[in-house]
């Protein structure tokens, strides 16, 4: 309320002596109680967008765990194990079950190389230069030293700024001359040998720098020292000899990686199988959460007695009722020219009240062991074919995108509920609108009623005093 109308208000009935104010009070919450069965109207029409809201996101949650069953690619999940600790390994979904023999005679190690040792590590060698740094069969990489900054530390930042395929660190000794420029190439391999070597800036004094920096690993010369020799891995799968220059070993084994950490007097047994672990998880998931929608959808329409405000915000709603049968009908759809049909054959059975259940874990199980071809095709359809909607979930997913979709149940429902709000909404702002102009009009009349009122007061306060005073001339007389 405004400070002038507050002000309007409190100011009435002082000319009368009437309480005013009050009946004007007692006049605006009489006329506002007609807003009362629109405000009503609107909270109901709120908890049903709301209850829309909810349902739609019950049935979003289950369609993520149907897609998840849909994608084929779940179903060639495989697991790996070895027996021995000198090799770790890790599969892919190309991965195939089998059992592999890995021995390792050799680890693969990166090249180093150490230059002659150096009194300070922050006093320039020469007069700055150039740096050639190639790794293996890359392009030379360049680096430019300037004059005044081509101490060990200024060529240490130099190498390692320029992203040359080494790593350089510098050393300290302990002896009389204790700083030494180590370089590493940053991947190991006999084909990521260094050969580095320098010129000085013309007009040098001698030739430190190019002195400091040498080494052909094609000839094994130089100023450098190799101190770790660039070296392969070599190791044999079943008894097939295989040499690699990382101790990552990607491909030689069909979507198996494995990574070598030791060499190994016996060989190391890596087995990949079937996940079925994985597979069923994903089953579990999706029983989850078509029990979850089906509990939040019958929360939503129950009948808890003949109290409205007990039962359920979509109780006997068309809408909730139409998402339950296509969900239902769904799940019931036979997958055809498979050897598993429907839902009950890997034990999974819909229950008198609505939600799923694995009844039969052991059936689920076997299924998994002895027909994997089938279940994948039950939940995701024939992988030959280019529909994506032919098993139980894919038809599943596909329901719930027609519901949710813009033409959908649940799209069209929420709308027109929104549509009845904004129509409320209007019809109450012109409600209130009327409500304001009428109580307007009582303050008006009621000013002018209090005006007149103070008036006639006057009138009759004059006269009195008018009368008294003829009373007392008359009575003085006698």
């Amino acid at each position: 309320m405004s400070s002038s109308y507050t002000s309007s208000i409190s100011s009435l009935g002082v000319g009368s002596g009437l309480d005013l104010s009050s009946l004007l009070d007692s006049l605006k919450s009489s006329e506002e109680g007609r807003l009362q069965p629109l405000q009503t109207q609107k909270s109901s029409f709120s908890a049903q967008l709301s209850a829309y809201g909810t349902l739609t996101s019950s049935v979003k949650s289950l369609q993520s765990a149907a897609d998840k069953l849909n994608d084929p690619s779940l179903y060639n999940s495989t697991k790996v194990s070895v027996s021995g600790s000198a090799v770790t390994a890790t599969s892919t979904t190309d991965a195939v079950p089998g059992g592999y023999d890995v021995s390792v005679s050799q680890l693969a190690q990166a090249q180093s190389l150490v230059a002659s040792p150096v009194a300070d590590k922050t006093s320039n060698i020469g007069a700055g230069g150039t740096i050639s740094i190639t790794t293996g069969s890359n392009a030379p990489v360049k680096i430019d030293l300037a004059n005044g900054s081509s101490s060990l530390e200024d060529i240490r930042d130099a190498i390692n700024n320029a992203d040359a395929g080494v790593s350089a660190s510098i050393i300290n000794d302990g002896s009389s001359t204790p700083y030494r420029l180590v370089l590493s190439s940053d991947a190991s391999g006999t084909s990521n040998q260094i050969t580095v070597s320098a010129t000085d800036a013309s007009g040098a004094s001698g030739t430190p720098l190019a002195n400091l920096l040498s080494y052909d690993s094609s000839t094994s010369s130089g100023t450098m020292t190799q101190t770790v020799a660039a070296q392969d891995a070599k190791l044999s799968v079943n008894g097939i000899n295989i040499t690699r220059s990382s101790n990552t070993v990607d491909n030689a084994i069909q979507g198996v990686t494995l990574t070598l950490n030791a060499t190994t007097t016996s060989a190391n047994q890596v087995t990949t199988t079937r996940d079925n672990d994985t597979i069923k998880s994903a089953i579990k998931n999706f029983v989850s959460a078509y029990n979850s929608y089906h509990s939040r959808e019958s929360a939503l329409t129950a009948y808890n007695g003949s109290s409205a405000s007990s039962n359920g915000v979509l109780l006997g709603d068309s809408t909730a009722q139409s998402v339950s049968s296509q969900l239902t009908q769904a799940l019931n759809t036979p997958v055809t020219g498979n050897s598993l049909a429907v839902l009950s054959d890997v034990g999974i059975s819909l229950q008198s009240d609505g939600t799923l259940k694995i009844e039969d874990e052991s059936k689920l199980d076997s299924a998994l062991n002895t027909d994997p071809r089938g279940v994948a095709q039950l939940f995701s359809g024939d992988p030959s074919k280019s529909a994506t909607n032919d098993g139980v979930a894919g038809t599943l997913s596909a329901t719930i995108d027609r519901m949710t979709g813009d033409n959908g149940v649940l799209k069209t429902a929420s709308n027109g509920i929104q549509n009845s709000i904004d129509d409320v909404n209007k019809r109450i702002k012109d409600m209130q609108s009327t409500i304001d102009d009428t109580v307007a009009r009582y303050r008006q009349q009621f000013v002018q009623l209090d005006s007149l009122m103070s008036s006639l007061n006057s009138t009759q306060s004059y006269l009195t005093t008018q009368l008294s005073q003829l009373n007392n001339s008359s009575s003085s007389k006698g």
